[in-house]
């Protein structure tokens, strides 16, 4: 079955869950959820989102976000793929770490908002072993009572619903959620296999109309063949094509390499196995190569370029 298109837009506001392949451990101490969270933070930065809330579970995590310029794709894909490099190399591991595709329901921020953040901070109340989510450490909760976390988390839209002050609006955020232990199983915030949205139909209309005016407006890459990239690539780079395209690590050439595998997978018809073939590596370095760009990647150098390929004849 065709997959169903994300909807998309700048602002949009999700309930994202990444589960570990076949419900594996994502984390198995303190160094992996500090590396997920750096990692996280990173990227949050990055791609100016707005994190309302987290819980990294032992083989799930919740995120609670709102999006910037940037796609939410954009911003998981390289998440995911940098943390499973973490992972694969510290564990000697081969293979995926995440369990498919995230999945990204798209919600009423108006409406949901206050029931997520506490669905999100409950869920160490209500796995298996139940731990406190009072002492939680992997979750946003902390941040909610004014401690230090390591990711930036904002928090304003929460308390300030609750109270124009801040110390009543964290004792009313505590009662919020003691009461939500009271509730118990909330089957509207629990996933299902195609839950796409979480609002009524007006919500979904508007979101569409957003989602298609977005569309409408964005510049796509026309096709470019493989050889004008690299070509284009190695002047900006002061390189030759032969040495970007030659066997071997010469750390100097990364940067190019890791610009020019960018550039194709956006521009290019070809696969990750044909840029493969094109580099002489193989198909999982073409990926680091591509995850290489995405945290080392240079904007001016990369502006010229797309201006440059954008305006060459046809």
């Amino acid at each position: 079955m065709a997959r169903k298109p994300r909807i998309d837009f700048p602002g949009a506001f999700y309930h994202v869950i990444a589960r570990g392949n076949r419900r594996a451990p994502l984390f198995h101490d303190m160094a992996d959820y500090t590396a997920y969270l750096h990692r996280l933070e990173r990227y949050r930065q990055r791609d100016s989102l707005t994190l309302h809330a987290y819980v990294l579970m032992n083989n799930h995590v919740h995120l609670l976000l709102e999006t910037g310029p940037q796609s939410l794709a954009r911003t998981m894909q390289t998440l995911q793929g940098t943390y499973s490099q973490y992972y694969n190399r510290r564990y000697d591991k081969i293979g995926h770490v995440f369990q498919g595709r995230y999945q990204a329901i798209l919600c009423d921020r108006e409406a949901y908002l206050l029931e997520l953040v506490r669905y999100l901070h409950l869920n160490p109340a209500r796995i298996r072993t139940p731990l406190s989510p009072w002492t939680y450490p992997w979750s946003s909760h902390a941040a909610y009572l004014g401690r230090a976390s390591p990711v930036q988390v904002t928090t304003a839209a929460v308390l300030g619903a609750l109270h124009r002050q801040i110390g009543p609006a964290r004792q009313a955020y505590r009662r919020l959620m003691q009461e939500g232990l009271a509730l118990g199983h909330q089957d509207q915030f629990y996933e299902t296999v195609d839950q796409r949205f979480l609002g009524d139909e007006r919500f979904i209309e508007e979101a569409d109309r957003r989602t298609a005016a977005t569309r409408e407006v964005t510049v796509r890459p026309r096709r470019m063949a493989f050889g004008a990239l690299l070509s284009a690539v190695a002047e900006a780079y002061a390189v030759t094509p032969r040495e970007l395209l030659a066997p071997g690590r010469q750390r100097a050439l990364v940067p190019a390499r890791a610009m020019l595998v960018s550039l194709a997978r956006d521009w290019s018809q070809l696969t990750v196995r044909e840029l493969g073939r094109r580099l002489h590596r193989d198909p999982s370095m073409i990926s680091r190569l591509a995850a290489r760009y995405a945290l080392h990647r240079d904007p001016a150098i990369e502006g010229r370029l797309r201006q440059r390929l954008l305006t060459r004849p046809s």
